[in-house]
């Protein structure tokens, strides 16, 4: 029983390993946001005034 609970404990530790590596080298592709000409967007007194003008 031992060697079972062993084998299974070394396994979640290999694939928290790679986890842990895998979430530093990553490295997110950067995408291009491209807002129409339509939308307007006007700033009043303040982040949380904001208006959109269509």
């Amino acid at each position: 029983m031992k060697k079972k609970l062993l084998i299974e404990l070394s396994i979640y530790v290999v694939l928290v390993v790679i986890g842990i590596i895998l979430l530093f080298t990553y490295e997110p592709k950067e995408k291009e946001i491209i807002i129409p000409q339509d939308f307007k967007i006007e700033m009043g007194r303040g982040a949380s005034n904001a208006t959109v003008y269509f």
